[in-house]
């Protein structure tokens, strides 16, 4: 666990004259512990269910996930819950949603209607977000009854003044929370919230997003925002990064750049994703910057939570009042899964929210009906028995598939 202590934490006798006395309690202010709660790369998996296989499954789903941050939340007095993007594509329940049955403003996504119910408090937004383009985009956000954050995406105004650039999405948000401090006295903190999108989003969905957008780097524009969102009133920053971490680059802007995110003076902690791995883990083991023991790159707490709900990342900082601002003065990191693993075998480890499942059921069975349909017929057998020496069919019609795509 990491341990790096900012105020001793001595209490004053309790001789102090009245006079006094309010003082020495405000400056003395007991310290207040804060839990970070993190799901990633979610991919559509609101049930633990393989639509592919049409069969139930225990190693993702968020309707099991949800036991885990709910049995997480219990367990602290203050507790703020983030999600970190690739939510709307990725399984056919996605595909479904956004090119058959289609959003109008108004309409909840089913993403929304079971993440409503947990009480997310914010969200970034990751690359997959811009699969189905920016109008299925903004009809989805519509329904989420928490605010997104996406830092390092611009709209593209026609001008080279970048002083006049505007977010396409809000670049931050200050949360204002009423938190209890370990004296059972309520205390009012700001915790600043900003989020970030891998800038290749403008290559993977150039159809969509060129003429639209624009993306900075993602360790420049935090250099930039953190300072703003300080001066803005928060008391603590936490930086949403969907990015993973590397210790080379191709040419061009950083990819997975969270190790020097963590670099950036004034985050006080990181939530990160799009690598579909856990950290801290042993996958980790000798990354630069990375103590696996404290849950640290570059001495900053840092959680990645797998992927298709299969972890909860968790963070929990100990804020201590040094004069009129809040530090972290200690913080432990930790990942708790939804199974374990038992040879080839995964064992859940918890069940399902029932109200989460009940929650997506329409567009669940809607789902598995659509998947179901027969897509075309043919006339006679196809095999590939000869496709090394002459044409064959069962490639080919992969083939027209692909260019007709």
């Amino acid at each position: 666990m990491f341990r790096s202590t900012l105020v001793s934490g001595i209490r004053p006798a309790l001789i102090v004259p009245l006079l006094v006395s309010g003082f020495m309690a405000n400056a003395q202010a007991a310290d207040l512990q804060l839990r970070l709660m993190q799901t990633t790369d979610l991919h559509m998996h609101a049930m633990n269910y393989d639509y592919y296989k049409n069969s139930e499954v225990n190693d993702f789903g968020l309707a099991r996930t949800a036991t885990l941050i709910r049995d997480a939340r219990a367990e602290s007095r203050n507790s703020l819950l983030f999600d970190n993007g690739d939510l709307l594509q990725g399984n056919p329940m996605g595909d479904y949603m956004a090119r058959s049955r289609g959003l109008s403003y108004g309409d909840i996504h089913p993403m929304y209607k079971a993440m409503n119910l947990l009480g997310y408090d914010a969200a970034n937004i990751g690359n997959h977000e811009f699969n189905y383009g920016l109008d299925f985009l903004i009809k989805s956000l519509s329904g989420a009854n928490f605010p997104y954050v996406l830092s390092n995406v611009f709209t593209v105004d026609g001008d080279d003044d970048a002083s006049n650039d505007r977010s396409y999405i809000q670049p931050y948000v200050i949360l204002d929370r009423r938190v209890m401090d370990d004296d059972g006295q309520w205390q009012d903190i700001k915790v600043g919230v900003i989020g970030f999108t891998p800038p290749q989003i403008m290559s993977w969905d150039k159809g969509h997003l060129e003429g639209h957008v624009f993306v900075r780097g993602i360790v420049e524009t935090a250099e930039a925002l953190v300072p703003e969102v300080r001066e803005a009133g928060a008391d603590i920053v936490v930086a949403i990064a969907h990015s993973g971490i590397a210790t080379s680059h191709p040419d061009g802007l950083k990819e997975n750049a969270t190790a020097e995110l963590a670099q950036v003076e004034g985050i006080d902690a990181i939530l990160f994703g799009h690598a579909h791995s856990v950290f801290p883990s042993e996958a980790y083991e000798g990354f630069p910057g990375a103590d696996l023991e404290a849950g640290t790159l570059h001495g900053v707490p840092a959680v990645m939570p797998g992927f298709w709900g299969s972890h909860l990342g968790i963070i929990d900082l100990t804020l201590t009042q040094e004069g009129d601002e809040w530090l972290v003065s200690d913080s432990a990191v930790e990942n708790r899964a939804i199974f374990r693993r038992e040879g080839r075998e995964s064992i859940p480890v918890v069940g399902s929210q029932q109200d989460i499942v009940d929650a997506v059921a329409e567009e669940h069975e809607a789902t598995i009906e659509w998947v179901g349909q027969a897509v075309g017929s043919i006339a006679s057998p196809i095999n590939s028995f000869f496709a090394l020496v002459q044409d064959d069919p069962s490639i080919q019609i992969v083939n027209n598939a692909q260019v007709w795509y």
